[in-house]
């Protein structure tokens, strides 16, 4: 038999090898697309830096007067009543359409609004990690302008009754202006108020429902003494003077013992070198200590073991080691944004929104066309909706305290399912009391999402990361807004055209509500699905499984087998699988711990060869020139 040709076997291995190598530097090699590049470079770790003058500058509010972090809260609500004009914008509708084409009823100027949502929900989508990197002081600086000369556009769009003009100007800056200055001090009262999440939420947003209830009243009377041109530059000077006004009080916790760190770091880097050769003298004594000590300590080991075998005998339970889990607060902001919990919150969300602009764009028409009311009595349904929609972001941002986030969104989409199966039945049997009973309650429930959900993100994924999420996550609202009030629309236009329904027919508003509450039950069933704990959001997977979600603080699984597809976690299985995982877990945080301690020695060592070295350069001369001395 003729050996076989291990050379020739080695020479295969090594090309397999090869080649696998050159795949894998290829792999490499392929640059992410330009977007992947953009949104890595875009939604980068980032803080918002400043210097110590700036920090000790802000200590105090005007000159020697002490900064309270109290004075935020009336600061925030002055910048959300501001904005609170623009949702009254149907009334500037008929007006502006009356002076441009000489028609109430052209039914132009309502695209304004329209254009402006599809700019705020783009421009959410950049703001947030602008924030976290420039402050909410620039951003509401940022944003009032921008919102102010909207309305200055406004009016040169109306004076020269170029609608276009009305469309850019006011559409886009009020747009952009929205973002900045919504998102500001909502994000700033979430690092300022760590211990009242749930308050600060509310206060943050709550302010958007009192700007609607006071312009509302106020627009109206303007209007009559002025016209529509000189009402908009009035509203364009006031924000323009009150909103950056704001920005000058508004401003971010200063950093943890700043001043201390800072000392110690100088401290530190001045004595590093006389620790470092006080650390060689006692490594000396050390090692003679130790060996007294390694005695000692095999005795006092024999001893423990021997209480330890006592107490295990006894069925005594010890926790030798304390497991420390993962800090989820310090995920990154692709990390937040990609996670399962936020894509579930994203649904929960969008569900919340899915008929906020068909109610507040069409509320006073339902009350006229459907129950024959006069325009009065529409306007003061209009009014009272907007006070419960600011006691719902105010009551259940509290609520959220006490009973948790999660079951407070639980709470809220289910009657909001409720809600949506009855006025049906409601609208049916012309039943105008309760009609609007349901409809206030649902603007309750619809401002309680809103004051539950900043804090909500606090909670999940910390506030350094607050911004960017609150932003991403109010595009859902944007977008369920605007694709529910055009499927409506589009709904209710197309039964009237093609059926010729008359605008008190039931069934124009009966089948856009079936569909709403739809799809307020997707959101509703992932409500319960979102899992809060770390324990839940970060156990295990096993091989083969499809499908892990939490309900009822159980674990669920769905695996890919001919039998037991559908598994319930066991307590006793569920605690032993997370405990090895955080086993596995603090293992590996040990042994990072120890490369970092090694590669810190080292770089201890390095730091001590260049001290001697340098003393070395700095010794040789001077003998060297004491000889040339001897020798002359």
């Amino acid at each position: 038999m003729t050996p076989p040709n291990l050379d020739s076997n080695y020479n295969d291995i090594g090309k397999n090898q090869s080649d696998k190598i050159s795949n894998l530097n290829k792999d490499y090699k392929k640059k992410p697309s330009i977007i992947k590049r953009f949104i890595n470079y875009y939604y980068r770790e980032e803080t918002y830096e400043r210097s110590e003058k700036q920090i000790e500058n802000e200590k105090f509010l005007l000159f020697s007067i002490p900064f309270n972090r109290w004075i935020l809260f009336p600061s925030s609500l002055l910048v959300q009543i501001c904005l609170g004009a623009f949702y009254g914008w149907s009334i500037f509708n008929k007006p502006i359409d009356s002076y441009i084409y000489n028609d109430p009823l052209r039914g132009k100027a309502p695209i304004t609004y329209y254009i402006t949502m599809g700019i705020y929900g783009l421009t959410l989508l950049f703001v947030g990690p602008w924030l976290e990197r420039n402050g909410p002081k620039k951003g509401l600086l940022v944003g009032g302008i921008f919102y102010s000369f909207a309305h200055f556009f406004a009016a040169i769009g109306v004076y020269t009754k170029q609608i276009i003009i009305v469309y850019i100007g006011y559409g886009i800056c009020s747009g952009i202006g929205n973002s900045f200055t919504y998102l500001s001090p909502v994000s700033a009262l979430q690092k300022w108020f760590p211990d009242h999440k749930g308050l600060a939420s509310g206060i943050s947003v709550c302010g958007l429902s009192i700007g609607s209830i006071i312009f509302s009243q106020c627009l109206i009377p303007m209007l009559k003494k002025f016209n529509i041109v000189i009402t908009f530059i009035i509203l364009g000077s006031i924000f323009l003077f009150i909103i950056p006004l704001q920005a000058l009080i508004f401003r971010l916790p200063p950093p943890p013992n700043n001043n201390n760190n800072n000392n110690n770091n100088n401290n530190n880097n001045n004595n590093n070198n006389n620790n470092n050769n006080n650390n060689n003298n006692n490594n000396n004594n050390n090692n003679n200590n130790n060996n007294n000590k390694n005695n000692n300590k095999n005795k006092e080991i024999k001893e423990e073991e021997e209480e330890l075998n006592e107490i295990i005998t006894s069925n005594e339970i010890i926790n030798i080691e304390i497991l420390k889990e993962p800090d989820l607060h310090q995920m990154s902001i692709i990390e937040s944004i990609t996670s399962y919990e936020f894509r579930v919150l994203y649904i929960m969300f969008f569900a919340n929104g899915v008929c906020s602009n068909i109610i507040s764009s069409r509320l006073s028409n339902f009350v006229q066309d459907i129950f024959y009311k006069d325009a009065n009595t529409a306007s003061m349904v209009v009014a009272v909706n907007s006070v419960f929609n600011f006691l719902g972001r105010i009551l259940f941002a509290i609520i959220s305290e006490r009973i948790g986030r999660k079951e407070s969104f639980n709470i809220i989409l289910t009657l909001l399912v409720v809600i949506f199966w009855l006025i049906t039945k409601i609208i049916t049997d012309h039943s105008y009391g309760g009609f609007i009973s349901l409809i206030w309650l649902y603007s309750f429930l619809y401002g309680g999402g809103f004051g539950v959900i900043p804090a909500f993100l606090a909670d999940l994924f910390g506030t350094k990361n607050i911004s960017t999420c609150h932003a991403v996550i109010l595009t859902s609202w944007n977008l369920s807004g605007v694709c529910g009030g055009f499927i409506f629309t589009g709904i209710y236009d197309s039964l009237r055209n093609h059926y010729s329904y008359k605008v008190d027919n039931p069934i124009l508003y009966n089948v856009n509500f079936y569909w709403v509450a739809c799809v307020i039950m997707v959101g509703w069933f992932a409500s319960f699905l979102i899992p809060v704990k770390t324990k839940h959001r970060l156990y295990p997977p096993i091989p083969n499984q499809l499908l892990q979600f939490t309900l009822f603080n159980r674990i669920f699984r769905i695996i890919k087998s001919k039998k037991n597809t559908f598994q319930l976690v066991s307590k006793e299985k569920e605690n032993e699988e997370w405990n090895n995982y955080l086993i596995n877990y603090n293992q590996s945080l040990n042994i990072e711990n120890n490369i970092n301690n090694n590669n810190n020695n080292n770089n201890n060592n390095n730091n001590n060869n260049n001290n001697n070295i340098n003393n070395n350069q700095i010794n040789t001369p001077t003998s060297s020139s004491d000889s040339n001395n001897t020798k002359k």
